[in-house]
């Protein structure tokens, strides 16, 4: 069933890719969806396919009770196939990371430019934000091996330090890379393009860089590092250097064809990132052609990195589903009325309740994908003084939030385990400051860009 799986996604790749020059065979990506769907339920993790099954009902019962068409339910059924289809193209992006060993390069950094925790705390941020824009869900292992490795007896308050700077570097990358999967469900909800989210999403991305960085230094992570770190390096100068300047070229690469591929008419929004994700990801893999270990990680990726992302395939087959039937049922009509003038009696202060009962939904357990797909095509019913770029901005600010502050989010949970530490600590204890400061700092923004 796991081959099955492999080579629909991969199939469903291909059509998306191939969808950039040709029109989209419809009837043949449903297909391998509703393969994908079949072969992939019975190893989707419990809980995931719990959400999976219950949004695929409520789509399947829409679609009944409006007598929607057959061309609805395949429309729908494949409305968010080219998500999964960016996933596993932004994939690629750990092949040449694992085989030119990027990471000695960070660690030699780590250890050669730094003498106070509060500079080596917005190190660690940055490189985990720049690191995730490619990496994404891959992001955290590395920096969790790489950051424990070379701080763990060099920093006096280790534990918080770890926490807060990967959990808030990870998490604001979700504003501006182009592969993250928050950024890309906003695009296809609010319909409009990531350059015009770039802008506005980067700014918000180093205001909370900046903003966390002046809570922990003067919360105490301003003290000299403990031990200079002088475990022995296994690059020179020259070196770390030249993979520092690949890492950067990368993103610039990236941000670069997506926005010369939006000039050009080329594609739709997501399949410019696609696009862009796939050839600057392909001459990467093409400069480590010859080397030793590439066929070794490769091999590796085909056997299970392909496969890694099932769980979510499989989510968002269902959520474009109910996504679809809802757009076309005419659903949010009947409700409508009833919000608007909600939203009328709350007027200003409407814009401080929406990611409130976002953030607090989400921290009872409804995770932010589905928060994102269901209150943002109510938002975008609703007559409101934003734009629908400061939409999108309240979605992925509200959805930053939640990933840090709830307790049950996977993020926390992790880091929980790895610290020795409980999920509380994680997300409460070392994070709710921030989370309420960023929230106000990143409503203000969202409203003034509306302006």
């Amino acid at each position: 069933m796991q081959k099955i799986c492999k080579y629909a996604i991969l199939g469903i790749t291909f059509l998306h890719v191939l969808h950039i020059i040709t029109p989209l065979y419809e009837n043949i990506l449903a297909c391998l969806t509703l393969v994908l769907f079949l072969f992939g339920l019975p190893a989707q993790k419990k809980g995931f396919r719990t959400i999976t099954l219950l949004f695929l009902l409520f789509g399947i019962g829409i679609l009944i009770a409006y007598k929607l068409p057959f061309s609805i339910w395949v429309s729908s059924l494949n409305s968010m196939t080219n998500i999964i289809a960016i996933i596993v193209v932004m994939q690629l992006f750990a092949l040449p990371i694992e085989v030119g060993e990027y990471s000695d390069a960070v660690e030699y950094w780590l250890k050669r430019l730094f003498q106070k925790e509060s500079s080596l705390y917005l190190f660690a941020m940055v490189v985990t934000n720049l690191f995730s824009s490619f990496l994404l869900f891959g992001t955290v292992p590395v920096m969790v091996a790489l950051f424990d490795k070379a701080l763990k007896n060099s920093i006096s308050e280790y534990k918080r330090f770890f926490a807060t700077a990967i959990m808030r570097g990870y998490t604001l990358v979700l504003f501006w890379a182009p592969g993250a999967v928050m950024i890309l469900l906003v695009m296809q909800v609010t319909h409009i393009t990531w350059s015009q989210l770039f802008i506005p999403g980067l700014i918000i991305s180093i205001i909370g860089l900046l903003t966390s960085y002046v809570i922990e230094h003067f919360s105490g992570l301003n003290k000299p590092i403990l031990t200079h770190i002088s475990a022995p390096l296994t690059i020179t100068q020259n070196e770390a250097t030249h993979k520092s300047f690949h890492i950067i070229l990368v993103i610039l690469g990236l941000i670069s064809s997506i926005s010369l591929f939006e000039m050009l008419s080329i594609g739709t929004s997501t399949g410019r990132i696609l696009l862009a994700g796939f050839l600057v990801s392909s001459i990467w893999i093409l400069y480590y052609i010859r080397h030793a270990k590439l066929k070794e990680v490769a091999t590796l990726y085909w056997q299970g990195g392909i496969t890694q992302a099932t769980d979510f395939s499989l989510f968002f087959i269902a959520i474009g589903l109910f996504a679809g039937a809802v757009d076309h049922s005419g659903v949010l009509e009947h409700i409508q009325p009833l919000l608007q003038e909600s939203v009328n009696q709350l007027g200003v202060f409407a814009l401080l309740i929406i990611p409130v009962v976002f953030i607090a939904i989400a921290v009872c357990g409804i995770h932010p994908f589905v928060l994102v797909v269901m209150l943002g095509k109510i938002l975008l019913a609703l007559t409101l003084p934003l734009n629908h770029v400061s939409i999108a901005l309240i979605l992925m600010l509200s959805s930053a939030i939640a990933f840090i502050i709830s307790p049950f989010a996977g993020m926390s949970l992790m880091t929980a385990k790895f610290l020795h530490v409980t999920p509380f600590d994680v997300s409460i204890r070392w994070n709710l400051l921030f989370c309420l400061i960023f929230l106000i700092e990143g409503l203000i923004f969202a409203y003034v860009w509306s302006l």
